[in-house]
């Protein structure tokens, strides 16, 4: 028998003698603290129990075991501490406990406010709520024409049911017992919900249809009542209300009426949404922003056919919709969080409208307004990325909520500015205002840190080259008859634009990807030079023009873009610059494309006397090269091998 097995049993007995005296001791506290929960009062039971610890005098001393585990000593304290019995109460949830067993609860002031839950009750509600609008709106909308109920009848029934849905509201709302899980009844948000919502679509039915009430009478009616059901469901905290009221009105209004006024009375519901109930959610935020600006942008898009009061009433609308939309956006990104998602949730489409204003027959010519309006959103833009700045030197947090407005103001103004060139009324002249603000926004980008001005330039450059190349067609510098018959100054005028375009995004580019600076500079010395070459020919077709020899002028223009692209590669291969590989390497590339000029179109479009000059030239330069290569590159004169 192994020597040390005695050793070892008596190890394991004493340690299960010591649990077994713990174990005891355990269930003797629990006992006692059950005890002491049952027969104490509130303000005993308010105190925390102490914490279960065997008592010192039970404890075995360390040297009463005979056996310890070798280079490791026995380490009861750390045992100790380690484990510690629970209560059997508190194993328990706190809301299946009674009063007096529930010790450790906070008390109810500190405990965080729980949002009101989606429940079963709820649900029925809104569902019942939106049944008895839809049926509302049927009463007053097939009862005319089925003629069952005299005008009178029909409004006075619908007025009715409405004063009883919400007052029978506030009084269920009254006699409810507000608890955590349902502070406000749900059949008191829908009651009150339907009511309100039946009562504006009342005012609007005896405004459009029976012509009771004047339109400005009814718009202050209807916005009362608006203002009134969204303080109300601010105070209750109830999105369900603010849904009911605003939702139902905007989609069952176009039910009753069509007229003009209908998408202001929609913006009207809107903007008390906006002004008292934007907090309540994300679904209530879409009703306010989403809906009005859609049937506004709809209804400006038909504007022509409206009267002159009418234009006036929907470009008031607009301008006012944009307006309360672009003041919310500011408080979210002061108060409200999530901020880019209220931003965008706000600004967005109460522009939408405005995209449509510099169109709108009463405005012509739009494009000062679409000015106008595009500059105040940038200006918004600006002054909110001041913040972002201030934000970030003072250390405080409100940078990124300020960036996030400063991105959808400044994306939603420049979309503005693009779109307001349309209505210059000209292809060539909204092609060359669009690239200079793309010129502008690249100059921008490449001097400033935001990444919305960094999206905005690259997509207005791809949208001015686009134009360009469709406006301006510039692929007519290679056939004689097209350039002769197509080209004017405005060819000349628009080449420039985009040769100083493509400058501005080489330089542009090479900042944001420096490792890719070789590519770029190279990519972009091609357009320039292409694009600066149909300028030259473009010009040279209008002064020949002019003097009555637009030919003459083409073919003299073709001898110096071939010339010059010639002369461009001797420099770029025999320039002394810090970067004299990417240099030489596109100036042998730019000589390629020379050459292949050269032999491919210009010995097919030029005659006798121009071939003739092109060749020399183009020979006697590419001599010049190749001497003063040779000289630079021999190991024997000043310079060095490449």
């Amino acid at each position: 028998m192994n020597p040390e097995q005695p050793d070892l049993q008596r190890a394991l007995a004493d340690l299960d003698a010591r649990l077994g005296r713990i174990t005891a001791e355990v269930a003797e506290v629990r006992a006692g603290l059950i005890a002491l929960g049952r027969h104490a009062g509130p303000a005993q039971a308010a105190q925390p129990a102490p914490q279960p610890r065997p008592h010192a005098a039970s404890q075995p001393a360390a040297t009463e075991s005979p056996w310890q585990p070798p280079g490791r000593p026995w380490q009861q304290p750390a045992r100790e501490h380690a484990w510690r019995p629970e209560p059997e109460h508190s194993r328990q949830s706190p809301q299946s406990l009674p009063p007096h067993l529930q010790p450790w609860a906070p008390p109810a002031e500190a405990r965080p406010r729980r949002a009101p839950r989606i429940t079963a009750a709820t649900v029925i509600a809104a569902i019942g709520g939106a049944v008895m609008l839809a049926g509302i709106a049927f009463l007053l909308v097939v009862a005319i024409q089925a003629g069952l109920f005299p005008p009178i009848a029909r409004v006075i029934a619908a007025a009715a049911l409405a004063v009883v849905l919400i007052v029978l509201g506030l009084r269920l709302q009254t006699r409810h017992e507000p608890t955590a899980e349902t502070p406000v009844n749900p059949g008191a948000l829908a009651l009150v919900g339907t009511g309100l919502a039946a009562a504006m679509l009342d005012i609007i039915a005896a405004t459009t249809l029976y012509l009771w009430i004047p339109v400005p009478a009814a718009f202050m009616f209807v916005g009362g009542l608006a203002l009134g059901g969204m303080a109300l469901a601010q105070r209750w905290a109830s999105g369900l209300l603010g849904c009911l009221v605003s939702a139902g009105t905007m989609l069952l209004a176009p039910l009753i009426s069509t007229d003009v006024e209908l998408p202001v009375f929609v913006a009207i519901v809107g903007i008390a949404t906006a002004v008292l109930a934007a907090d309540l959610g994300v679904a209530v935020r879409v009703v306010w922003s989403v809906l009005p600006g859609v049937l506004l942008a709809g209804y400006l898009s038909q504007a022509a056919l409206h009267s002159r009061g009418e234009q006036m009433a929907l470009i008031a609308t607009a301008l006012v919709f944009a307006a309360v939309g672009t003041g919310v956006a500011w408080y979210d990104t002061l108060r409200r969080s999530p901020a880019v998602e209220n931003a965008a949730l706000v600004v967005v489409p109460t522009a939408l409208p405005l995209a449509l204003l510099p169109a709108t027959y009463l405005l012509r010519p739009g494009w000062p307004y679409g000015l106008l309006l595009a500059a105040a959103y940038l200006i918004v833009a600006a002054v909110a990325g001041r913040a972002d700045r201030t934000g970030r030197m003072d250390g405080t947090d409100r940078d990124r909520p300020a960036t996030h407005l400063s991105a959808v103001t400044g994306i939603v103004g420049s979309a503005l500015l693009l779109l307001t060139w349309v209505e210059l009324g000209g292809r060539e002249m909204t092609g060359f205002a669009l690239t200079l603000s793309a010129l502008a926004y690249v100059a921008a980008a490449g001097l400033g840190d935001r990444r919305w001005l960094h999206w905005v330039a690259g997509a207005a450059s791809g949208l001015a080259l686009l134009v360009y190349l469709g406006v301006n067609e510039p692929h007519l510098a290679l056939s004689e008859r097209l350039a002769v018959r197509g080209f004017s100054y405005w060819d000349v005028v628009s080449a420039f634009a985009v040769t100083a375009l493509a400058a501005a995004v080489t330089w542009w580019a090479r900042r944001r990807l420096p490792r890719e600076a070789g590519r770029v500079t190279m990519v972009g010395a091609v357009v320039a030079l292409a694009t600066f070459s149909v300028m030259i020919v473009a010009a040279g077709v209008t002064i020949g023009d002019l003097t009555g020899a637009a030919r003459t002028g083409f073919l003299a223009a073709h001898l110096v873009v071939t010339v010059l692209w010639i002369c461009c590669a001797a420099w770029l291969v025999l320039t002394a610059s810090p970067r004299i590989a990417d240099a030489r390497r596109l100036g042998f590339v730019l000589g390629a494309l020379a050459l292949a000029k050269l032999l491919l179109l210009d010995l097919a479009t030029l005659p006798g006397l121009f071939r003739v000059l092109s060749f020399i030239a183009v020979g006697a330069v590419m001599l010049a090269v190749a001497v003063r290569y040779r000289k630079e590159t021999d190991p024997s004169g000043s310079g060095s091998p490449t």
